[in-house]
């Protein structure tokens, strides 16, 4: 058992360093949100009142049984608990926050009741879909994948698969809903795409080439940040609001194809200068 704890420390702590900003943040804000906030003698705690499961301590083990009455499972709340092996939550659960269950290295089993309304960003970061079981009709997981009930946001890819392909019903590519999926090589966006959102794609080390549909209106900031192999990128349209930092750290992306005529303004929206090593070139064809 000591030996599969170092294994899980090992890999959570893998990307972690002092001076990594997202993490501290994530601490900070945990820090901020315990502040009257009360431990139920199992590492967990709560607001004043009860209805909102605020933080759980990282050496949580085991089984949990979230507590009757609880209506939120807030942001970051058991982020990182790698011990963690299932949470059963009462029917009382509404909403379920951002990366609320992420970096849960252990985690087995999960159930959404059907009593969830809402989720936040990307709750279930780098889970397989195995682990969660959602009974909520205001979501849907149809292979592997986490959508709203109507399928025009995708929250959450579950799976390690090579080649995704969403759906035509998209609209949205919810934040973070692609994070970290490292086996993930190629992925076939739709007609009718509007918004890919904030760290979407990011540190998805094996994406080579991704194209950008006409319709797509917004990048978010950081959507392709960090994707070591990302090579060539091609927009068949321009985009209203392109975040210069859409492609953040991506080290090998020297090829960005935008439409005949538009180079101008792709330079300007990515903050592209002339002597850049990214080239922005017009329409191939």
């Amino acid at each position: 058992m000591k030996e599969k704890k170092k294994e899980l420390l090992g890999a959570l702590k893998k990307r972690l360093d002092g001076n990594d900003v997202v993490e501290n943040q994530v601490i900070k804000l945990a820090l901020k949100k315990l502040d009257g906030a009360r431990d139920d003698g199992w590492g967990v705690y709560y607001s004043k009142s009860g209805r909102r499961l605020v933080a759980a301590k990282k050496t949580i083990e085991g089984a949990y049984a979230v507590k009757d009455e609880t209506q939120e499972i807030c942001d970051n709340a058991f982020w990182g608990c790698a011990y963690l092996r299932s949470v059963a939550m009462p029917a009382t659960v509404t909403r379920i926050g951002d990366e609320a269950f992420a970096r849960c290295l252990s985690l087995e089993s999960v159930c959404v009741p059907s009593s969830v309304e809402e989720m936040g960003k990307n709750p279930f970061v780098g889970l397989d879909s195995k682990v969660v079981n959602c009974q909520s009709a205001a979501f849907t997981i149809d292979a592997k994948i986490l959508y709203n009930a109507d399928r025009t946001r995708l929250i959450s890819c579950m799976t390690d698969a090579s080649m995704i392909i969403v759906p035509k019903t998209v609209t949205t590519i919810g934040s973070l809903a692609f994070t970290r999926r490292s086996k993930l090589k190629k992925v076939q966006l739709p007609d009718g795409l509007d918004r890919i959102g904030r760290d979407a794609f990011s540190d998805c080390g094996a994406l080579e080439e991704i194209v950008i549909p006409a319709s797509v209106m917004t990048i978010d900031p950081y959507a392709f940040a960090s994707c070591d192999r990302l090579r060539k990128v091609t927009f068949l349209g321009t985009p209203k609001r392109l975040a210069r930092t859409a492609f953040s750290d991506c080290d090998n992306l020297l090829s960005v194809i935008v439409p005949d005529g538009e180079q101008k303004a792709f330079r300007k929206l990515l903050h592209v200068t002339e002597d850049s090593d990214m080239l922005v070139l017009g329409n191939e064809q």
